[in-house]
């Protein structure tokens, strides 16, 4: 067992005690409890436990994993080993950048010791031997690690092996496969499989090869300018089609598509790696985008369609939320475009303010900043210097100064609409 260190009170962040959370239930024969959680992260019981509610839910949300409570107290991660392993893939990345302390000198020397137990040959989890095969993938995918990748990237490898001899191997659906298999990272993965495979009495089988491709799938950063690929050029087909469409359905242009289609290429080759392996990612942003630009995400959306045809997926609402975001900032830096700011003058109805607000936002697609203030403090005030229109449907005499107003009922008329829309858009 692992001697648990404490370290002194409050020097942690809520992320760095959920990363030693999170690495010691990947630990093999450690004991995981609210106590112990508590004594090592220096913390009371019930920020102890609030701590593994949190780590519970983002495990959850992210990784389709579960946080069981077991007989006696303790906790443990219940779920597909490749989920598992994709799991720990994303906090030991983390736990890398908050805590290198804690890995160093916990969760290696715990990993290492298993492996002897384990009676897996020295020379294949040795640091020295796993930087060469790495670099050897690096070369043949012409790509450079740094420090932290490297050292990531052996801590990860020590870890498939030890699963590996426990039998424990992710599967793959038949799309999962395909995908993984036409990528060059299957091949550079083939150099470490056939090391393990030469030394190993268990042959490392192809689920083993078709994971260490994933991993440096994940660990990848698209290039746009000089990604090569036969994957790589389909995407970027696709990419146009969405970007004429959206220029269509929009009604708008962009004077430098190629910069957004770039952008858009960077984001997309990761969410169809995400996709395809039921990766999450944060989902407080569509409900916001929906609310604040509802016609610019319904827009997205609408576009969006034909690419998860092509590509026979279906995107969740928070991948689409951030193309959305991509082409909402692209057409306001084209435009040279700022938030605009309008004045909505309230009064005594609520609902119906609340209507008015919604339909401006659907008007455009360019984000608004609603700015709401009573007819009052309009009359006795003004307006703030930055808005650019107001908006009320209460009858008012304006003040000595003050930008365009439009006296509106709903719902807007066709003229409104389009003074409205001709003031917030140029």
């Amino acid at each position: 067992m692992m001697t648990l260190l404490s370290p002194p009170p409050s020097v942690l962040s809520s992320p760095q005690r959920r990363c030693h959370l999170l690495l010691l239930l990947y630990l093999p024969g450690q004991t995981v409890t609210p106590e112990i959680l508590a004594r090592l992260n220096g913390v009371d019981d019930t920020k102890a436990l609030q701590d593994i509610a949190d780590t519970g839910d983002e495990i959850q949300r992210y990784h389709r994993l579960r946080l069981i409570t077991q007989q006696d107290g303790s906790y443990r991660i219940e779920g597909t080993p490749l989920n598992r392993r994709l799991c720990l893939l994303h906090w030991l990345r983390r736990a890398l950048r908050l805590c290198p302390h804690f890995v160093q000198q916990h969760f290696t020397p715990t990993l290492k010791t298993q492996l002897k137990q384990q009676g897996i040959l020295t020379a294949l989890y040795d640091e020295k031997n796993l930087h060469a095969l790495i670099s050897l993938c690096a070369r043949r995918l012409q790509r450079q690690f740094d420090s932290r990748d490297m050292q990531f990237l052996t801590l990860f490898l020590q870890y498939c092996l030890h699963q590996h001899h426990a039998g424990i191997t992710p599967e793959f659906t038949e799309e999962q496969r395909a995908w993984t298999q036409t990528r060059p990272e299957f091949l550079a993965a083939l150099e470490i499989a056939r090391h393990w495979k030469r030394r190993v009495l268990q042959s490392a089988n192809e689920n083993e090869q078709l994971f260490l491709a994933l991993l440096f799938l994940l660990l990848r950063m698209p290039d746009p300018i000089h990604d090569n690929h036969q994957q790589d050029f389909r995407l970027r087909t696709a990419i146009s089609g969405m970007i004429a469409r959206f220029r269509e359905q929009a009604g708008m242009s962009f004077s430098d598509e190629q910069g957004l289609s770039d952008q858009l290429y960077i984001h997309l080759a990761q969410a169809l790696d995400r996709c395809q392996f039921c990766i999450g990612i944060d989902n407080s942003l569509p409900e916001e985008i929906t609310r604040l630009y509802p016609r610019l995400m319904r827009t997205t959306r609408e576009v969006f369609s034909d690419f998860e045809s092509h590509y026979e997926m279906r995107f969740s609402d928070e991948e689409v939320g951030l193309v959305a975001v991509i082409f909402g900032a692209w057409l306001m830096q084209e435009n040279d475009l700022h938030e605009k700011q309008v004045l909505l003058l309230t009064g005594n109805n609520l609902e119906l303010e609340q209507n008015i607000e919604q339909q401006l936002r659907e008007l455009t697609l360019l984000p608004l900043n609603i700015k709401h203030l009573t007819i009052h403090s309009y009359q006795k005030e003004g307006a703030p210097k930055e808005v650019v229109l107001v908006i009320t449907p209460y009858s008012t005499t304006l003040p000595l100064y003050s930008p365009p107003l439009i006296h509106v009922t709903l719902p807007l008329g066709d003229h409104q609409q389009q003074q409205i829309r001709k003031i917030i858009e140029c």
